[in-house]
């Protein structure tokens, strides 16, 4: 009997609640706990695809709500998705457009069937339904595909909280059916929403997880609460989530954030923050974060991690980088994002090595104080 196009495998836990395993797809297995480059025009920002694998990402994320304006889902079509059209050979997981709506508040409607809005390429009126959502999702090919959601910020109270979940939910089984709708092999997750209150994230967890999804994602977090409930609700509902099937907390994010989050549970991340933030020169090394167009780099020769081996440390002096900053050269951002990539791909390569070996809570005790250094 073939194996299925996707399944989880998991292999060694450690501490607390800290996990490794394998996610087996179509186009590859990703060792996890993963972060996930974001791809959100179907390309990171100023990166190649050589550039992302050099990087060391095994899986990109691409963005439904861009990708489904822009170019469109009939683009895709004669290209069999995503992975031809922009020549990547790994696995794709596509968010489903929910945080997107909710980035629009002045511009977007929420009803039972759907979001409506207009695309801010041409105005034109867009209505994007659980059934549409999954329908672009299945022309662009990913390998993982995501529930539709209704995103909302976490300072939300508890009635506007509940009404959003609720819908979600309703908005899931939606999703689940269009997706068995037209077999294409790709996987599809559940989002547990909920926002800062505890009892409507276990009602979630526990509405969703008795439906077959094959893997589940923590949603509405890293959208306006303290770092101690972003923690707290982590914890919460990871433990609540089925120990054979993967986690995913979405839009996460700082180094330090997934080094906590893993402790946590949670097996993958994706966050465009190393790719935002080299854009105005900071970088994340193994001492804490380091701005880069800092006058004290600029007659510097040394690397701008000594601790790291990504192809930029290993080539070019920090005053270089310096240079090419200051001078608001596109290669600087270009050079410095791929240092990012690296170095959380490093981050979750040395926190599965650790799971596997048992030691976990001794790599968490040293590295929680470096990454949380201040900027230097």
């Amino acid at each position: 009997m073939a194996a299925p196009p996707f399944s989880f495998e998991l292999t060694a836990t450690s501490g607390e609640g800290a996990r490794a395993g394998v996610l087996h797809t179509r186009r590859g297995s990703v060792p996890t706990p993963a972060f996930m480059a974001v791809g959100t025009h179907a390309h990171v920002r100023h990166l190649s695809v050589d550039d992302v694998k050099s990087a060391g990402s095994p899986i990109m994320l691409g963005n439904t709500y861009h990708l489904m304006l822009r170019p469109g889902v009939e683009v895709f079509r004669p290209f069999g998705g995503i992975h031809r059209f922009m020549q990547w050979d790994r696995p794709v997981l596509t968010d489903s457009g929910g945080f997107q709506i909710f980035s629009l508040p002045q511009s977007r409607t929420i009803e039972e069937r759907g979001a409506l809005f207009r695309s801010f390429h041409d105005n034109s009126r867009q209505l994007l339904t659980p059934e549409k959502s999954i329908e672009v999702q299945q022309a662009i090919n990913s390998e993982i595909m995501m529930v539709l959601d209704v995103c909302i910020d976490s300072t939300t109270d508890e009635t506007g909280t509940r009404e959003a979940m609720e819908r979600t939910h309703r908005w899931a089984l939606r999703s689940l059916a269009q997706r068995d709708a037209v077999d294409t092999g790709q996987a599809l997750f559940g989002i547990v929403q909920g926002g800062v209150f505890p009892a409507l994230r276990r009602e979630s967890a526990a509405f969703l997880t008795a439906q077959p999804f094959d893997g589940f994602a923590i949603g509405g977090l890293a959208v306006g609460e303290t770092k101690t409930e972003l923690h707290e609700m982590t914890e919460l509902v990871a433990a609540l989530l089925p120990r054979e099937k993967p986690r995913y907390l979405m839009g996460v994010g700082m180094p330090i954030d997934l080094l906590e989050s893993v402790k946590r549970g949670v097996d993958l991340f994706d966050c465009v923050i190393p790719t935002k933030l080299a854009q105005t020169g900071y970088a994340f090394t193994w001492r804490g974060q380091r701005r880069v167009t800092r006058t004290v780099h600029a007659k510097s020769d040394a690397p701008l991690d000594p601790e790291c081996l990504c192809p930029i440390c290993t080539r070019y002096p920090i005053g270089y980088l310096h240079h090419l900053m200051k001078g608001d050269h596109s290669l600087g951002s270009r050079l410095i994002s791929i240092h990012n990539l690296s170095h959380y791909q490093q981050l979750t390569e040395r926190m599965r090595a650790a799971i596997v070996a048992g030691t976990f809570d001794a790599l968490h005790a040293e590295l929680a104080p470096r990454l949380s250094a201040k900027v230097q």
